[in-house]
């Protein structure tokens, strides 16, 4: 089966888009620090600049020592558009004097609640405080007189310009929107050469699953066809396995595991005597136990092979019973594997109801009391009740289909649920 140019373009958008999306981000993040940067440089700057104007009059202030008569020329230098106030401290940092442009009691307490770093001599050190939508740079200068000794500190309290603002918000909201539309672009490029040379990969892929999931079929068949003289119970129960793992709402890889064990949990049958497999006559005690090795000998079979291995728990475990009275290891309750639990009532329910050269089919009715009441110990209660809900259309649908539409209906589940 050629894979279908949808479930190319499915497979290569499932890779492509989370690598689209995490480079989105990565480099989204990316340019947000470097705006983030920037921004932070360029409002240092205006507020630096701004505040040279104030640094020789706060000097002259702190030098006289009489700070109220240098009150009107510092508040004189405030702009309603930027500096909102000053601050003056001494050498040992405690407050001597501030003044506001205008009253703000709002940004008056969140600065008075901001945390101070005093910096050393000769140096400043700005913060930018973001609230209540504005953009604000505490600006902290040492002062230092003309013998290069540390007299106070000046701190200016700049409100960045809502224009400002506001082109600092489009110069970062342009940088991430760039950096979407090139990794957009760039995805949409790489996508149909990525679809071209995943083309044949996924041919030769779902080539090789094909001739995987034949080799299965084939090897299931050719196990039945040893003591029967037809496959149509490996077909058949195959199809009631995935329809009621379907209707039990089973992962897709679960099933597909299903579908692997059902072609395969008689294939330690090919190690048994011909002697004893093909007997007509009932067997013995002993020969019955010779019979109960095809389980262990089917699991060693399929151990050799790591794709065939996810058929082991129905390989190994479709006789053990939920009562724990089955073999081999005589399993009990949850302790068997879900897959050879669910496989054990459709196994027995097909042979119940199938036509056999020693018996006759066994009509839906019957056969359904027969494992509620005879074999009830045998089977998990929820899985038997699920089943009986859908027994009656399956086995109309299924029960009398010759083995071509048996194997039609089979292949399409298996393109369905491989490489699950």
């Amino acid at each position: 089966m050629k894979p279908h140019p949808l479930s190319i373009h499915r497979i290569v958008l499932i890779r492509l888009v989370p690598v689209w999306l995490l480079l989105s981000l990565f480099l989204g993040l990316a340019a947000y620090w470097v705006e983030s940067m920037r921004v932070d440089r360029d409002v240092f700057g205006l507020a630096s600049e701004a505040a040279r104007q104030f640094n020789p009059a706060a000097e002259k202030a702190l030098l006289d020592g009489d700070l109220s008569a240098h009150t009107g020329a510092l508040k004189a230098l405030l702009h309603e558009d930027q500096f909102a106030g000053i601050r003056l401290y001494d050498k040992n940092q405690k407050p001597l004097f501030a003044v506001w442009g205008r009253p703000d009691p709002g940004l008056e307490a969140i600065m008075r609640g901001e945390p101070q770093r005093f910096p050393a001599a000769g140096t400043h050190q700005d913060v930018i405080v973001r609230t209540d939508g504005r953009m604000v740079v505490r600006a902290l200068v040492a002062l230092k007189d003309p013998a290069q000794r540390s007299f106070g500190y000046f701190e200016g309290i700049y409100v960045v310009p809502p224009h400002t603002v506001e082109r600092i918000q489009a110069r970062v909201r342009d940088a991430l929107l760039m950096i979407l539309f090139v990794t957009t672009l760039t995805t949409v490029t790489l996508y149909p050469v990525i679809v071209a040379l995943n083309r044949d990969t996924l041919r030769l892929t779902s080539n090789l699953l094909d001739s995987i999931a034949e080799l299965m079929r084939v090897l299931g068949s050719a196990i039945a066809k040893r003591d029967s003289d037809t496959d149509s119970h490996n077909y058949r129960v195959a199809l009631y396995s995935i329809r009621l793992a379907e209707a039990l709402g089973r992962p897709a890889h679960e099933i597909a595991a299903l579908i692997a064990g059902a072609f395969l949990h008689d294939v330690g049958k090919i190690g048994i005597p011909d002697t004893i497999l093909l007997k007509a006559d009932k067997l013995t005690a002993e020969e019955y136990e010779v019979m109960k090795t095809h389980v262990t000998l089917g699991e060693a079979i399929i151990e050799e092979s790591k794709w065939l291995a996810r058929a082991r728990d129905v390989v190994a475990c479709h006789h053990e019973h939920f009562d724990g009275s089955g073999y081999p290891r005589g399993l009990q309750g949850e302790a068997i594997p879900f897959n050879a639990r669910l496989f054990n009532v459709v196994d027995v329910f097909d042979a119940l109801t199938s036509e056999r050269p020693y018996k006759g089919a066994m009509p839906l009715a019957e056969a359904l009391a027969t494992m509620r009441g005879k074999h009830a110990g045998q089977f998990d209660p929820v899985i038997l009740a699920a089943f009986e809900q859908i027994a009656a259309t399956n086995l109309a649908y299924y029960g009398a289909a010759e083995g071509p539409r048996l194997k039609a209906n089979l292949a399409a589940s298996i393109h369905l649920y491989f490489p699950a």
